[in-house]
């Protein structure tokens, strides 16, 4: 369980030096959001809250989750954690990692969105989790990458729309990112859910 903190004040100002005095801690290693709530039956008055949450218990959460979840599977598995601000990388190692990782990264997948699903039934704040099992998904996102510009280049030497498949929302994002480095190519997307795509467009001056 992660625990949340709660402070009240008169004003947001005095919120996060009280939290970081009462948790001998800095800003840096927490995670906190500001809300105001109203007090009184008779004579409302609003007052100033900050909950917090400790970056140390957080990723505590996550190690003793994946151990749960190693000793389930009866499958030894390596953890390393790396914490960028809201962006927590999860990267799992074993000596079965085929395992991990599934049919085309299906597996690996499922295993993230149940680590999401339990650190937001833990923390109302908005973590980005990004889980990895020996690095199948950057390599996965590099080649990606690579053979996107691939056509990128050719939409550029042709100067010719290409319509590619539906793929998922991350994978369109990328793609748009990607068009920036291009000259002339703008990216768009047609369609609903799963049948979504991107067009490769080449746009003159």
């Amino acid at each position: 369980m992660v625990e949340k903190y709660v402070f009240e004040g008169k004003t947001e100002e005095e919120l996060l030096p009280l939290a970081e005095e009462k948790l001998d801690t800095n800003a840096e290693e927490l995670y906190y959001q500001f809300k105001e709530v109203e007090s009184g039956k008779l004579f409302k008055s609003k007052k100033h809250q900050i909950e917090v949450y400790q970056r140390k218990d957080v990723i505590s959460y996550i190690k003793n989750f994946l151990k749960e979840l190693s000793e389930k599977m009866d499958l030894p598995i390596q953890t390393e954690i790396r914490v960028e601000n809201e962006n927590i990388q999860v990267q799992l190692y074993s000596d079965n990692n085929a395992i991990l990782i599934g049919k085309e990264g299906r597996t690996m997948n499922a295993l993230q969105t149940l680590l999401k699903q339990a650190i937001q039934n833990q923390v109302d704040y908005p973590l980005h989790i990004h889980l990895d099992v020996s690095n199948y998904r950057a390599k996965q996102e590099h080649n990606f990458e690579y053979e996107i510009k691939k056509l990128m280049k050719e939409v550029q030497k042709t100067k010719m729309d290409m319509k590619l498949d539906p793929m998922n929302s991350y994978q369109r994002r990328m793609i748009h990112n990607l068009s920036n480095q291009f000259d002339h190519i703008t990216t768009f997307s047609t369609g609903e859910g799963k049948d979504r795509y991107i067009t490769i467009h080449y746009e003159e001056e």
